[in-house]
């Protein structure tokens, strides 16, 4: 169990801004804007002993942050100006949110590969449709049936695989 010390060591004694230089991983290197001192290992997070269970909202470079600064002289990152990377996981969930897209797991599965799989697959159901050939009767009208399965499975995929990633 800690200290009452140590306890009290985690809260922080001081706010301040400060400019973001580097962010790697769960910690950034960060620059105080009121007395120009430099952070190597500012905790992006507050909660480090949770693993399995997070919403981690990271900074952009070069952004200002409000930082917490604790007695020992670490600091933690209260509030952000501009957001890089949204991150949450949980027991069977993981989502990525950035500027090239989002990423969505659950339990194995990916939402883009599951998305991308049902419309190749409705691709070739479309292909199959159209060799069919009604002696009495309609046939299927195989230019209506390509132009649905185009815009399936070119337009919204291309559209799909900009916003997912």
């Amino acid at each position: 169990m800690e200290s009452l010390k140590q306890l009290l060591n985690r809260f922080p004694v001081e706010v301040a801004n400060a400019k973001v230089i580097d962010v790697k991983e769960n910690i950034c290197h960060i620059i105080l804007e009121n007395s120009g001192q430099e952070i190597w290992n500012c905790s992006i997070n507050s909660i480090v002993e949770n693993k399995e269970n997070q919403l981690t909202v990271y900074p952009k470079e070069e952004s200002i942050v409000v930082v917490g600064l604790t007695g020992d002289g670490s600091a933690t990152i209260l509030a952000v100006s501009e957001v890089e990377k949204i991150y949450f996981r949980n027991e069977k969930a993981e989502f990525t949110f950035d500027g090239s897209g989002f990423q969505f797991n659950r339990d194995g599965e990916n939402l883009k590969e599951v998305l991308n799989g049902f419309q190749d697959g409705f691709g070739k159901l479309c292909d199959e449709l159209a060799k069919v050939v009604v002696s009495i009767g309609v046939t299927p009208d195989v230019p209506a049936i390509m132009q649905i399965k185009n815009e399936i499975v070119n337009t919204n995929k291309q559209a799909l695989n900009k916003i997912l990633t």
